[in-house]
């Protein structure tokens, strides 16, 4: 497969969905901004929704990737610390791209339930290891209990994280401060 045709395609899905809602993208519009034969299209993608299961899971597979980076400093941070620097690090690498921001955005208000869920059914499973990994991690470096269960503690921090768009902010409150919170809680519960 032609590695550069495909970058083509996804550049222009890209382009597409920073434009047009999900439901005004077609694979047309796409292949006709990538300048490629429909044809091409389908030798990489099956249909639409293959297309945005891969864009978000490719999103998710470069948060992780921060993620895992971060594991080289467990020993000089503490897991707040650690948290803090992932956090400023998906923020940068979130508006470093305008088209990254949109994909977020189209993640949340317009991606449809059937997507998201088989988006989620990917990402959830390999964002619950890399917390689990590093929250033993901090149980072996002695700040969290020997007795947590790193697994349920996983669990709890990455649903907390990855839902807060429906975390109900004060007229003050900005999310920042409300996911530091949130971490605050969690920490000092796990402790």
């Amino acid at each position: 497969m032609n590695e550069n045709k495909r970058q083509k395609i996804i550049r222009a899905a890209i382009g597409q969905i920073a434009e047009f809602h999900y439901s005004k993208v077609t694979i047309d519009g796409i292949v006709k901004s990538a300048e490629i034969p429909k044809g091409s299209f389908y030798q990489y993608f099956e249909n639409k929704d293959d297309l945005y299961t891969y864009l978000f899971t490719d999103f998710g597979d470069r948060k992780l990737d921060l993620f895992e980076s971060l594991k080289l400093k467990i020993t000089e941070l503490d897991f707040k610390q650690y948290m803090i620097e992932y956090i400023k690090e998906l923020k940068m690498l979130e508006f470093s791209n305008d088209q990254i921001t949109h994909l977020k955005k189209e993640f949340l208000n317009e991606c449809p339930q059937h997507i998201k869920k088989e988006i989620l059914k990917i990402e959830m499973p390999k964002s619950l290891k890399a917390f689990k990994e590093v929250i033993e991690a901090y149980v072996d470096k002695g700040e969290f209990r020997k007795d947590l269960d790193a697994k349920i503690a996983s669990y709890v921090m990455v649903m907390s994280i990855s839902n807060l768009e429906h975390y109900d902010l004060g007229e003050s409150e900005d999310i920042i401060a409300a996911l530091m919170g949130i971490i605050d809680f969690l920490v000092e519960s796990m402790s």
